[in-house]
């Protein structure tokens, strides 16, 4: 019958303990910067995944699922984060039950880990900010295209064909005098900034818990001047008749002089004389206090050296360190102590000792003494004692980490009786945070704050505002740091509390100027140098690294990278990591990726966790990014390809993949005429479609941002353009003329100059150059063959007085590129615009000699020199300059490498000059 009713009682006791396990089995908490889910389970009873916008949660067991979804059916709504939740059960038996969780859209992130130690796993929903920029500026831009469209209908309606030329030949001269963003790549990558700072965890991103606070205890008395006699005053005898105890009043007369030889001296002839009686306590205390009288003295030096001879004098010879007569005079206290029957005697040695112990951090001795003192003030009920002792007491066990003990302890009917509360509290707050039980200190916190009388504990604020910032209450964390420094200042902790209101305004995403200020704070007042060095990484981190575009003034903080000599040994494991990660960053702000490639092979990351690798191992990727982006815009393809087969296992592999990088890859690989490469590069690009992309890091911003299809599209493109295959290449771009990620009007501007249709290529370019299409930019070769072709193209079709304002704002664009690629097209331009001048029926021919002057100023090795000598000296002869006109003709005909056709020219001039002269 026992069995059965034990056997009962456990199924009944297992039945309320998982009903109560269900019944919490979710949380829910709506953080200022996330929404956190806290799901109670064992390991292997849940798994959770996450495919595009869909979050699933699954579990074989029937029963915590029932329950599981109930409680979750009974959340708070949140739409900025879940859009809907679908619950599925199984509909082959064995299959697992199911919840599908609808984000509400891309932007929104899901990260997720098991907590072991409290059997639970942590869901966190982020809304990454660059996403939902991206998002926001794509839904503005069609408004105004079609607002535009609008206005523009009534004047296609009059004339199609006509008006749209002239339309667009009218924008093109409006922007005479202004800048093409289409002509340099990282001017449209650069307006594409929507915030001048990147977020938090492009800065100094690694954050760690800060040690819980100890409750602080007084000190009690200061032993650089002080001995044992200041709590105990040595009386005298009372019987001087009996021929022992005068002896002894002998030896506390000479105490009194401070008269330490001749004391000595007399207590050694007592104990020949007498042994050591019931006064041995008494000559042992004085003893040890000519120790430690002689130890304290201003005049003697620590490193004193000395001997005391059988007499108590004190004469050189054998060595004596201060630390140990020091030594010598605690044993004597020790045997105080343990002999003394006076407890007032034992109470100031043992307060004497407890200080030396706090003072030399030897918390266990601290706790052996402070335990001696709590029994004997127990039994005399010295109250005052009792409460001192037990802060001693509660104090080494902190410091020890003896948490259990401390609980034991607090429990004690004495320790309860004399404590103030606020004391006992604080060390509650101090267990509560170093076993990470954050939420149920800021629970005792809320639950007594009302009762708490002002000044509050410093340890209770400090951990509960440590408390409040580890769960992501940065608000209230900021509270309770802020009254922590306005009423403690002379704690150390108050650097810490300092740092950690900034990293809240930080995480808050308050105005970067304040926190900056804040951080500055921190630097300037912290008196602890690795918060102080810790303060200077992160202010970098925001100043630098998160500033899209920093200045010179802003790049002289780096400085602050370099530690100073008291702060080098400081620098332990989680500071040196965040020092490595802003130092890599700063490279990377200052587009020096080659140098952010060295200094990321120097760090030892096979040493650090493996959350913290991946944050290395995405800045790596992002750096590769970078320099094979610069090679890939400079042409240098065979630089970009080599970077990409080195790193790409090394880095690439080991995040999620960006599509850009697998686009400008492939592209090189064509550009190289590497076909294979190309054919598998591409195979690559198209497994992306499905496939998670990289949305963090993204420090490289790239000229083109579209969708995996659109790259493979362009690829396709490019290829038929690199074999020339412009029938095959425009049939492909009829079948994408809707697709406005690509770039049609690039594509069908280059296929009707080659099949010589060159109105149509003229309004293609000229629709290109008003209006580029931000998300696809031209890279600079395709720029140079754009605007080459549409130089060549406008020149065949438009009138000699349209050409030449619109060359004159495209060179005015070129001229201020500081590509020296485009140099050849000005030049170019140029020479089209005078040929351009010569082609009018009636010529400006003093116009033309100018403009011909300047250009043969301009470019003294150019090939079209002697075609502009020509004109120079055809508009000089028409111009009343016939003589330096003749003269320039003449050089032409008698030049060794003038083409023949030039010189039929030149003689044909000289001849109508010569019949023009005879005429005259």
């Amino acid at each position: 019958m026992k069995s059965v009713f034990k056997t009962l009682t456990f199924i009944l006791c297992t039945i309320v303990l998982s009903q109560d396990i269900f019944a919490q089995a979710i949380k829910q908490d709506a953080l200022k910067t996330h929404l956190r889910w806290n799901i109670i389970s064992k390991k292997e009873q849940v798994k959770i995944s996450k495919k595009g916008n869909t979050v699933k949660i699954q579990s074989l067991d029937p029963d915590f699922f029932e329950s599981f979804s109930s409680n979750v059916s009974k959340l708070p709504s949140q739409s900025d984060y879940i859009k809907s939740m679908k619950f599925k059960r199984p509909e082959t038996p064995g299959a697992p039950y199911s919840l599908d969780i609808n984000l509400k859209d891309e932007s929104v992130e899901l990260f997720s880990f098991y907590k072991q130690e409290n059997s639970n796993y942590i869901l966190d929903f982020w809304i990454n900010q660059d996403v939902v920029r991206t998002k926001k500026a794509s839904i503005k831009k069609p408004k105004k295209k079609i607002k535009v469209a609008k206005l523009n209908k009534p004047k296609k309606v009059k004339t199609k064909k006509v008006v749209k030329k002239e339309a667009v030949g009218k924008a093109l001269k409006a922007k005479t005098g202004s800048r093409f963003s289409v002509i340099d790549p990282s001017n449209v990558s650069e307006n594409k900034e929507y915030n001048q700072f990147r977020d938090f965890r492009y800065g100094a991103s690694f954050v760690w818990d800060y040690k819980a606070f100890v409750p602080p205890i007084e000190q009690d008395v200061n032993l650089k001047s002080k001995a044992p006699d200041y709590f105990y005053e040595i009386k005298d005898v009372d019987n001087l008749d009996d021929k022992k105890l005068a002896h002894l009043q002998l030896s506390i007369n000479f105490y009194r002089k401070a008269e330490w030889g001749l004391m000595t001296r007399s207590i050694n002839l007592y104990e020949e004389k007498y042994g050591r009686d019931e006064n041995k306590v008494l000559n042992d205390y004085m003893k040890s206090l000519s120790m430690i009288k002689n130890s304290i003295k201003e005049s003697l030096k620590p490193e004193y050296k000395s001997s005391i001879d059988e007499n108590g004098d004190i004469v050189p010879g054998k060595e004596y360190s201060k630390r140990g007569i020091m030594a010598a005079a605690r044993s004597l206290l020790k045997s105080v102590v343990e002999s003394s029957t006076d407890y007032e005697l034992s109470k100031s040695v043992l307060r004497y000792l407890i200080q030396f112990s706090r003072d030399e951090k030897d918390y266990i001795q601290a706790l052996e003494y402070s335990k001696k003192l709590y029994v004997e003030s127990s039994e005399n009920f010295d109250n005052d004692m009792i409460i001192y002792s037990s802060r001693v007491i509660l104090n080494s066990l902190a410091n020890l980490r003896q948490l259990d003990k401390i609980k034991s302890f607090l429990g004690n009917k004495v320790v309860i009786r004399v404590l103030p509360k606020q004391v006992g509290d604080a060390y509650i707050s101090f267990i509560h945070l170093e076993n990470d039980n954050a939420e149920m200190l800021t629970h005792m916190y809320e639950k007594n704050k009302r009762s708490y009388s002002n000044p509050v504990h410093p340890a209770i604020l400090f951990n509960t505002a440590e408390a409040y910032f580890r769960l992501g209450n940065y608000k209230n964390a900021v509270k309770l740091f802020d009254k922590f420094i306005s009423e403690n200042s002379m704690f150390s902790q108050t650097a810490q509390a300092r740092l950690r209101i900034a990293l809240s305004y930080d995480l808050l995403d308050k105005p970067h100027k304040v926190v900056l200020r804040l951080y500055e704070d921190a630097i300037n007042k912290s008196s602890d140098m690795a918060i102080r060095f810790e303060a200077k990484l992160r202010y970098v981190g925001l100043r630098v690294n998160r500033v899209v575009k920093p200045t010179e003034e802003d790049f002289e903080t780096i400085s602050f990278l370099d530690a100073s000599r008291s702060e080098k040994p400081l620098i332990k494991t989680n500071l040196q990591k965040l020092l490595w990660l802003v130092r890599l960053r700063s490279f990377i702000s200052q587009r020096k990726y080659d140098d952010a490639l060295a200094y990321l092979s120097t760090i030892p990351l096979d040493s650090i966790r493996l959350i913290d690798k991946r944050v290395f191992n995405g800045d790596g990727a992002e750096i590769v990014l970078g320099i094979i982006k610069d090679a890939y815009l400079d042409n240098d393809y065979a630089k970009a390809v080599k970077v990409w087969e080195v790193y790409k296992d090394k880095y690439e592999s080991k995040v999620a993949n960006n599509p850009y990088m697998n686009f400008i890859v492939s592209d090189s690989f064509l550009k190289l005429g590497l076909s294979r490469s190309f054919e598998r590069s591409m195979k690559y690009l198209e497994g992306l479609k499905d496939a998670p992309t990289r949305k963090f890091p993204l420090w490289v911003k790239p000229h083109k941002n579209i969708a995996v299809e659109d790259y493979i599209v362009e690829l396709k493109l490019n290829k038929d353009l690199r074999d020339n295959n412009y029938k095959g290449l425009s049939s492909y771009l009829e079948q994408n003329k809707k697709n406005k990620n690509i770039n049609y009007k690039f594509y069908n501007g280059l296929v009707a100059y080659q099949l010589k249709n060159y109105n149509k290529a003229v309004t293609s370019f000229e629709s290109l150059l008003v209006n580029p299409n931000i998300n696809n930019i031209l890279t600079p070769r395709q720029n140079l063959k754009m605007i080459e072709t549409y130089l060549e193209s406008l020149y065949e079709v438009a009138k000699p007085e349209r050409f030449r304002k619109n060359v004159a704002a495209l060179v005015n664009d070129l001229r201020l590129s500081a590509n020296k690629k485009y140099q050849r097209l000005v030049e170019r331009a140029d020479y089209l615009y005078l040929e351009s001048l010569f082609s009018e029926r009636d010529v400006k021919h003093k116009l033309l000699g100018m403009k011909s002057k300047e250009f043969i100023s301009a470019y003294k090795q150019s090939t079209y020199l002697d075609r502009v000598n020509y004109l120079r000296g055809v508009a000089l002869v028409n111009s009343q300059a016939i003589e330096e006109g003749r003269k320039i003709l003449n050089e032409l005909l008698s030049g060794k490498d003038v083409p023949e056709y030039l010189k039929g020219l030149v003689r044909s001039e000289l001849s109508t000059l010569e019949l023009r002269s005879k005429t005259l």
